[in-house]
């Protein structure tokens, strides 16, 4: 200890060491096998131990987040935030350090201007960590919840009973049921504010796709409580396990149900043919492959939007849905528009996809599925003619 009774800076790294080489002790023991020594009883007291002394690391977490707000380490490393000290220092992402810091904010130290201790903003809470009964997930879970109603117009006695009965069954209770239990203490606490803000998930509302350069798709989105229960309601009777062909068990993972049941979902809207037009012609998938590609099925043909798609994956699309394949000849040909009609037709339509592959203003990257029809005018050289043929072109509907 120094004189003014703070730990030396060397016994905290003298301390780091010690906690890591008896990690390396214990790794190095149970790759050994010897966890085959425990029976069934004894594997599971050590996996309830172990997961104590996991929870518990979280407190060095919140002392070195506090310490590091205190001394101002984001002006000394030129970052913004705490946040970002974590996420430059550590390489971790962005979520990850948001939420180590609000943890800290809810069950870390906390000193006061004249530099006394005070006790956490969860006391609670915090002690449970500190005993290794709460895993830092379950921290999150309860702190975000105790802070919507931790404000003015609430009963500090009812929050403090809330976080008091969370941090109980928390050492009992998984992660998916400390989350209902948690809503149903908020309800307790605020029965007339706890609805989704149904206009601000209706303001954030979005959905994102896109292709990639091997031929899949990608893509996030974010759902209003409503579209996300009708879509859950088709996708989870698609999604169940079933058995193959061969009587196995469905090796699938849930992910790739789920992947599966969206694409069944397709396939089935598909063949309903009640779908709605795009660019005037009802929405489909088109895909442009050459003449010879398709009789000798080889190669790839490319849809509308520039996806890949091998041979084989069109012929079977061809099989359960409405999928038309453009043809083009060698030369490139396309049908030609009489001068009586000044709309194009269906078939004229997909021809003209084909050939223009989007709109055909310059520079314009719009696909067919928002271009209209537009003729343009050619007018011949010989004037005794005095007339104009007429020819189509994709333009986008925006210009």
């Amino acid at each position: 200890m120094t004189d003014e009774g703070r730990t030396e800076p060397l016994s905290v790294y003298h301390a780091l060491d010690n906690l890591t080489t008896g990690l390396d002790h214990l790794i190095k023991m149970v790759d050994d096998r010897g966890l085959g020594q425990l029976d069934d009883p004894s594997l599971i007291g050590f996996m309830q131990t172990f997961e104590r002394v996991r929870n518990r690391l979280s407190l060095i977490d919140h002392q070195i987040i506090v310490d590091g707000q205190r001394r101002d380490l984001p002006t000394a490393m030129c970052q913004g935030s705490m946040r970002r000290v974590l996420t430059s220092a550590l390489s971790l992402s962005r979520s990850e350090a948001a939420r180590r810091v609000r943890a800290a904010e809810a069950v870390g130290p906390r000193m006061s201007m004249l530099g006394d201790a005070l006790d956490p903003v969860r006391p609670r809470l915090a002690a449970a960590q500190r005993d290794g009964q709460v895993s830092a997930e379950k921290v999150a879970i309860i702190a975000r919840a105790l802070g919507q109603v931790d404000r003015r117009g609430f009963d500090p006695a009812e929050v403090d009973a809330g976080e008091e009965l969370l941090s109980e069954r928390a050492s009992v209770f998984p992660p998916e049921d400390l989350r209902l239990l948690a809503d149903r203490v908020i309800d307790a606490i605020n029965p007339d504010g706890t609805l989704p803000n149904d206009q601000l998930n209706h303001d954030r509302r979005y959905f994102h796709l896109r292709p990639t350069k091997d031929g899949a798709y990608v893509g996030e989105f974010r759902l209003t409580g409503t579209a996300g229960a009708k879509l859950k309601t088709l996708l989870d009777p698609l999604a169940r396990p079933r058995l193959d062909p061969a009587g196995e068990i469905d090796a699938r993972t849930h992910g790739q149900r789920l992947h599966d049941a969206v694409e069944d979902l397709c396939d089935r809207q598909l063949r309903a043919g009640d779908i709605p037009d795009a660019g005037g012609i009802p929405a489909t998938v088109i895909v442009t492959i050459s003449l010879d590609d398709l009789i000798n099925q080889v190669g790839h043909g490319r849809t509308a939007d520039g996806t890949l798609l091998p041979i084989a994956t069109i012929l079977h699309l061809a099989n359960s849905a409405d999928v038309i394949p453009t043809v083009l000849n060698a030369s490139g040909a396309v049908l030609d528009l009489g001068r009586t009609r000044r709309i194009a037709s269906r078939p004229q339509t997909l021809a003209l996809i084909a050939r223009d592959g989007g709109c055909s203003f310059p520079s314009c990257a719009h696909p067919p599925q928002y271009c209209e029809r537009h003729h343009i005018r050619i007018a011949r050289r010989r004037a005794e003619e005095k007339r104009e043929d007429t020819h189509f072109r994709l333009r986008a509907t925006t210009k």
